[in-house]
């Protein structure tokens, strides 16, 4: 009877820790942001991390060779690993900021993240992601480029591979535009810059170039991308912080601004890169569209028409809506330390830039726009409502400190705007991923 009963005990606790719920939906909630783990400070203090109930990290990979940064020798490779970006904020000293520059990552690069992974004991971080971002390119994007684009599908396979052998689930990709012109056919054809700023393009890369001719060339570009991906990883999960969504709002939703159409979109050039991917990755990709454009959206008829914007208002856009159908997911993006109106309450109160949550009070959680009653609450319905995925970026509240007095371990890096989480969120998220598993 003991052993049958211990028998049982095991098997419930196996249940309870595979990241599906009784649906069989998957059920993932990762961390990401400047504060997260690379991946040795990830391998060497796994235990202590998996203490907060998240399902992964969206993990960095430190450059393993000193660089020259602002004329100083700069080592950021750590041997204590890292938990902020490092101090200069040079692209180059995390591999995965440095995907669309025109160096080739060599192996000697991936292989240190790859053997930290792969050393790690993870128990609980079983949906561990490797973080890389496509929107800080030195220059305009050229989607014509062959030998770019070579560059950059050897580098996006190389940090697939990282994912592969260190056991991760996937990629997470953020196609912000951090410096010049990605997504947008009338901000890639303008040089001088007048109207968009630094995000300018370059027009004499496509002269005599029409949209649809510019389309079909980033369409072949995301089945070359997502072909990359999956010659290192045969079905991983590519989350993007926002995705063909963010064009769906754009020019079929009441906006800041709306577009006609998606030629004219900022982020129009999106819905062919989507496409090409779909048409180009295996039937066991996953790709997930996490609507960071709505991180505010808070209530159940908020979560709907994200999930709409994805899977009805993107959908509509496609030209392969059957791959759509049977590939793209949805899921929701959130920032703990967030509130919503901390620009304009900064603005009146005179609080000086940047404003990236400085209202959160690990303090006094209940007077936080996100108090743990409001966080798990959210997050039932994000997991109900959406394809199981959850993904926060956090900036200021970060996860690793649980206490005022709070230190990380072999004295690592840190953001001196890093401020504790009190571990009753950590019960939020708990509390949220089991009452799926509960009501499943």
């Amino acid at each position: 009877m003991a052993r049958s009963a211990t028998l049982a005990a095991y098997i419930i606790l196996i249940l309870v820790m595979l990241p599906f719920d009784a649906t069989g939906k998957e059920v993932m909630i990762v961390t990401s942001g400047s504060a997260a783990p690379d991946t040795c400070y990830l391998s060497r203090n796994a235990a202590t991390l998996e203490r907060v109930p998240l399902d992964g990290v969206a993990t960095w990979i430190a450059t393993p060779v000193p660089l020259q940064i602002e004329g100083k020798l700069e080592t950021t490779r750590l041997a204590s690993g890292r938990l902020a970006r490092h101090s200069s904020g040079d692209d180059r000293a995390d591999v995965g900021q440095t995907l669309v520059h025109r160096q080739r990552i060599p192996e000697s690069h991936i292989a240190p993240a790859i053997a930290d992974l792969q050393s790690a004991d993870f128990n609980r971080f079983n949906s561990n992601l490797i973080h890389c971002i496509t929107g800080n390119a030195p220059g305009p994007m050229n989607w014509f480029d062959d030998q770019w684009w070579n560059t950059i599908c050897h580098n996006i396979g190389m940090l697939s591979k990282v994912a592969k052998q260190g056991g991760c689930r996937g990629l997470l990709i953020d196609p912000e535009v951090y410096s010049y012109a990605w997504w947008g056919y009338p901000m890639l054809t303008e040089t001088d810059g007048g109207t968009y700023n630094y995000r300018r393009g370059n027009k004499e890369f496509y002269k005599g170039k029409t949209v649809n001719q510019v389309q079909d060339k980033v369409r072949q570009r995301g089945r070359e991308f997502a072909q990359a991906i999956n010659a290192e990883f045969a079905g991983p999960v590519i989350m993007f912080f926002h995705a063909s969504g963010y064009a769906a709002r754009q020019v079929l939703h009441d906006h800041l601004e709306r577009w006609p159409t998606i030629d004219e979109a900022p982020f129009g050039l999106m819905v062919p890169f989507i496409d090409g991917m779909l048409e180009g990755s295996t039937d066991e990709t996953i790709i997930v569209d996490c609507t960071s454009q709505s991180h505010g959206w808070i209530d159940r008829p908020q979560l709907e028409a994200a999930r709409k914007l994805v899977k009805e208002d993107a959908r509509s856009l496609s030209e392969v809506p059957e791959l759509f159908d049977q590939k793209m997911r949805v899921g929701f993006t959130y920032q703990l330390g967030l509130h919503p109106r901390e620009e304009a309450i900064g603005q009146e109160k005179g609080v000086p830039l940047p404003y990236e949550s400085w209202m959160y009070d690990p303090a006094a959680p209940e007077t936080n726009f996100f108090s743990p009653e409001k966080l798990e609450e959210l997050l039932k319905l994000a997991l109900e409502i959406g394809d199981g995925y959850v993904l926060f970026w956090n900036y200021r509240a970060n996860w690793w400190l649980d206490r005022p007095d709070a230190v990380v371990a072999d004295g690592a890096p840190i953001s001196k705007k890093s401020r504790w989480v009190p571990p009753v969120y950590w019960q939020a998220l708990e509390n949220a991923r089991n009452s799926v598993l509960k009501n499943n």
